[in-house]
């Protein structure tokens, strides 16, 4: 399959995905859905995959052929997400043996979605900073 064509399925499939999990979402939130909300599932993905093709387009016109990223940059990526991933298991572990040791017996699951969006938004952060390096 040519990289193109490749590349357009993966956005669509990533685009019907995003649409189907939104009113899934509403549908387990016992959410009415009605047009407004709709229209803001459906329209979300569509509006940020319409910008990302244009920031594509952009940046083809205006570098050309040059790659964003060359073996360096693999590299560092490949060395950068190993070292994450130890420090989020053995950081984690470590969080839930001191938590264990203070008596708490039960996690209450909004503190573990705090927990993990907050090591989403580092782990992204470090990502970028690791892909200008």
């Amino acid at each position: 399959m040519k990289k193109k064509r490749l590349e357009q399925l993966t956005m669509g499939v990533l685009l019907l995905g995003m649409i189907i999990g939104g009113f899934i979402g509403m549908h387990i939130a016992g959410v009415t859905v009605d047009f407004g909300i709709a229209a803001a599932i459906v329209g979300t993905p569509l509006l940020v995959f319409l910008v990302i093709f244009l920031l594509n387009a952009w940046r083809r016109n205006r570098l050309g052929t040059i790659p964003e990223a060359d073996e360096r940059t693999a590299l560092i990526l490949k060395r950068y997400f190993l070292g994450v991933l130890y420090f989020v298991l053995f950081g984690s572990g470590a969080a839930l043996l001191v938590l264990y040791a203070m008596g708490i017996q039960a996690i209450e699951t909004g503190m573990l979605l705090v927990f993990m969006m907050i090591l989403y938004l580092v782990i992204g952060i470090g990502t970028l900073i690791a892909a200008k390096l």
